[in-house]
């Protein structure tokens, strides 16, 4: 087959998967034009924070956050350019999974054919990003690092390498150890690359400082209006030391061996993630080896040489995010960062058996997403039939969820402060403001005593009406009972939610 045939083929399956993707993801995240399927997730936190900048407030001064601010512009942009509606997280989602496809077919493309890096995509839209169809940082960040690796992946020319360091210097804009991480595995490649070629040190050292300081450089010019309104050391405290005492030992921490996991585990969820976590360190040895035999076989071809240099890159690059995360994993985590991982998966298959059974075992596989992707439409479809007209536009939701809503849409007006003890979910959709510096006081991470007394404060001085309190957190397991006393005092409850949540109203 000629060049100009293997283009115009791989050009055909880039077009099948921006066009797949797309389908796929507009029909699980729209239920009609302009009715979109009320998303869930760490996202929302995004959008209130962007909300909350929206009105003039400030990260890390005003209101909690503990990964840098580039999800939440990302948000304030979209939010500022679209306006405020229920609908544009949907859209950021639905662009955001279009790029991390194609650039994961990208690529693949550089290692194997055509047909199987659409699959390689296919199993990152469905089994991956389409699970949680979450516009979370942990995305974004891998987006960053998935374009890193796509400049470096064709060649490691000086230009290149200065642009994976700038784009890892952009993920690190979104997840503070996602380019750190991914930079320490470029580097270790860059290095082992070195004795590959037999390049002296000092060139060696010469392409290390040109990506590394990139990276540094470009964190410093994002970061930069921060750190002049809040001084480096707010930063650091917020990204780095809170993170460490209240955020990785924090209680929703899945540190294997605890009790907590080990009854997740038990599970359906719990097991597939566990065989996730397993699987990822196995495909990233297992691909470093076989780089390892290909190259001892001097006598190979050029091609096959640049394609075991490829992969590597992949496998150090992988494994590097894989060691991010695992000391504290939860699903969101592991799974983002599991996208080199999808590509080596499907190296190794479709290197490991003849041609008849990669046929056979490729049509399997594309059987079995189709199905998959088809049931996780129709069940979006048939759980979210609610439709509901709100103050940021209508949405398509669960039932129990849709009359949550209505009834508080019923009871505020938009602009209000109400604060949501559980979660965030109705900031954005309801259009309702979050009156105090914490986000929540359950959520990922451990809420300081201060910041806890500061809210009380905070509630009492804007005279907030209305609070969402769920019955779980008078647990003993939770220290809010200072708090709670506070809400009996202050506030009535006045309203009971069949999922037990509770609106109290001030008396």
């Amino acid at each position: 087959m000629i060049a100009g045939e293997r283009a115009s083929i791989g050009s055909h399956y880039g077009a099948g998967v921006l066009i797949g993707s797309c389908l796929y993801l507009c029909t699980n995240l729209f239920a009609l034009p302009g009715t979109p399927f009320l998303l869930g997730g760490d996202q929302a936190l995004f959008w209130m924070n962007a909300q909350r900048l929206l009105h003039g407030e400030l990260i890390y001064r005003d209101f909690l956050e503990f990964t840098p601010p580039g999800t939440d512009l990302i948000y304030l942009g979209a939010f500022e350019l679209l306006g405020s509606r229920i609908w544009v997280p949907n859209l950021v989602v639905l662009l955001l999974g279009i790029i991390l496809c194609w650039l994961c077919f990208y690529i693949a493309r550089l290692i194997m054919k055509p047909a199987h890096a659409a699959l390689a995509a296919a199993l990152l839209l469905v089994l991956d990003y389409g699970q949680m169809l979450n516009g979370t940082h942990h995305w974004f960040s891998v987006l960053a690092v998935m374009g890193a690796l796509a400049a470096l992946l064709r060649a490691r020319t000086p230009p290149r390498i200065v642009m994976a360091g700038i784009l890892l210097g952009v993920a690190t804009f979104f997840t503070q150890t996602r380019g750190p991480s991914a930079a320490l595995g470029i580097g270790a490649y860059l290095i082992w690359e070195r004795f590959q070629t037999r390049q002296s040190w000092s060139t060696c050292l010469k392409r290390e400082l040109l990506f590394f300081l990139p990276l540094v450089a470009t964190w410093g010019a994002l970061s930069s209006y921060f750190i002049a309104k809040l001084g480096f050391g707010q930063l650091w405290y917020f990204q780095v030391t809170y993170v460490l005492h209240y955020v990785s030992n924090g209680p929703n921490d899945l540190s294997i061996g605890s009790p907590q996991v080990l009854a997740w585990l038990k599970g359906l969820i719990g097991i597939v993630f566990l065989l996730v976590f397993l699987t990822l360190p196995i495909v990233y040895v297992l691909s470093a080896w076989q780089c390892r035999q290909r190259l001892r076989e001097r006598s190979s071809r050029d091609a096959v040489l640049v394609d075991a240099q490829r992969v590597m890159l992949l496998a150090l690059v992988g494994a590097a995010m894989y060691l991010e995360v695992a000391q504290s994993p939860n699903w969101i985590r592991l799974y983002c960062v599991a996208t080199p991982g999808i590509i080596l998966l499907v190296w190794l298959l479709t290197n490991a058996v003849t041609d008849t059974l990669r046929g056979y075992a490729t049509t399997v596989m594309w059987a079995g997403l189709i199905c998959i992707a088809a049931h996780q439409t129709w069940s979006r479809r048939f759980h979210q039939t609610v439709i509901e007209d709100l103050p940021a536009g209508r949405i398509a939701t669960a039932a129990l969820t849709g009359d949550k809503l209505a009834w508080l849409a019923r009871h505020t007006t938009p602009g209000q402060f109400l604060f949501e003890a559980r979660w965030v979910d109705v900031y954005l959709p309801l259009a309702l403001r979050n009156p105090v510096f914490t986000d929540m006081l359950e959520g990922g991470h451990n809420s300081r005593p201060e910041f806890v007394d500061f809210s009380m404060r905070q509630l009492e001085a804007k005279r907030v009406q209305y609070i969402i309190w769920a019955h779980r957190l008078e647990s003993p397991a939770y220290p809010f009972a200072k708090f709670h006393e506070f809400l009996t005092q202050r506030y009535q409850r006045v309203w009971t939610f069949p999922d037990r949540d509770e609106v109290w109203e001030r008396r």
